[in-house]
């Protein structure tokens, strides 16, 4: 699996050029009907300031900025969440700051950003301005790490392509990991997005394995339940999920299918996501999404289309 995953980034990166341009969707511009995004042009796929190539995922911080993993760009972008640019930072590189294919991010209470290099194997942690403050490899090494979490005391990786979790402090201390291939309890095939939800229960993707699987923060199973609609061995089968507490909400993509899963935290199904919700065209590949704790927005990366959506649902 891992030499596919080799191929499968080659691939991905020439296959991307025939697809459509860039969008920047509901953070800019008036109009629209209340609680209905907007819709504003960029663009075209490319490097600019606001132009994406592959993006996959995507954060928010406590003041509402949006942070956007810009993978084949090598970069992370921030905007405000009315669209407008702030910053970017990153290269393509292994030095410190640089990335290779990046996938996730967060932003920890204590207001740093956290990026998982997927394959630089290791994560790099900044400052909301993209200082870089420090980075690490795991205990034992990552292979192709492609989420982080982040609460007031730890750092969580799905370290992916060694079927586990790894655990550290805020500093990059390892603590402990947990998992191993198979389909058991507690066991992993290729965990993919992770989001920390109340009382610390960690909810993952176990990809190959077609479950949410919900943990405590040592790792013991709380519950799991089936996702149906991921397929096995599938270009841009790369889910990542997003927790709303407040609203009783959680949201998993479902890149293959074209659509964004919405259940309750416990797992009863509520529906799908499926269109542009400006243009009601329906989505390419939804990849990272991420929920504004403080009034619901979701906000959705469509990593072939080069576009991200803000919804108010």
């Amino acid at each position: 699996m891992r030499q596919q995953e080799k191929v499968a980034a080659v691939v991905i990166g020439l296959t991307v050029l025939v697809l459509a341009g860039a969008v920047f969707f509901g953070l800019k511009g008036g109009g629209g009907k209340a609680g209905n995004p907007v819709t504003s042009q960029a663009p075209e796929r490319g490097r600019a300031d606001g132009q994406f190539s592959m993006p996959r995922g995507v954060a928010v911080d406590a003041d509402g900025f949006v942070y956007v993993v810009d993978s084949e760009n090598h970069r992370v972008q921030k905007f405000k969440d009315t669209g407008e640019f702030v910053a970017k930072w990153g290269s393509e590189g292994t030095g410190d700051g640089q990335f290779k294919s990046p996938g996730g991010v967060a932003v920890g209470p204590d207001g740093f950003v956290y990026v998982a290099d997927t394959w630089n194997h290791r994560i790099e942690k900044f400052d909301r301005q993209g200082k870089f403050i420090t980075k690490w490899s795991g205990d034992g090494g990552f292979w192709g790490p492609r989420d982080v979490a982040v609460d007031e005391k730890f750092v969580y990786v799905t370290d992916t392509g060694n079927r586990r979790i790894q655990k550290f402090s805020l500093k990059g201390e390892f603590v402990k990991s947990w998992g191993k291939k198979g389909s058991g309890p507690d066991e992993y095939d290729e965990p993919f997005g992770i989001k920390i939800g109340q009382e610390g229960l960690l909810y993952i993707c176990d990809r190959l394995n077609f479950r949410i699987q919900v943990c405590n923060p040592d790792g013991k199973r709380v519950r799991s339940f089936p996702l149906d609609g991921w397929q096995k061995e599938q270009f841009y089968m790369e889910p990542y999920l997003a927790l709303d507490d407040a609203r009783d909400l959680l949201y998993v993509t479902d890149p293959t299918k074209h659509r964004v899963h919405k259940f309750t935290r416990a797992g009863k199904f509520l529906g799908f996501i499926e269109n542009d919700p400006a243009t009601h065209a329906p989505l390419a590949t939804p990849v990272g999404v991420v929920v504004n704790p403080k009034d619901g927005t979701v906000y959705i990366t469509d990593m072939t289309a080069n576009k991200l959506y803000k919804l108010k649902l």
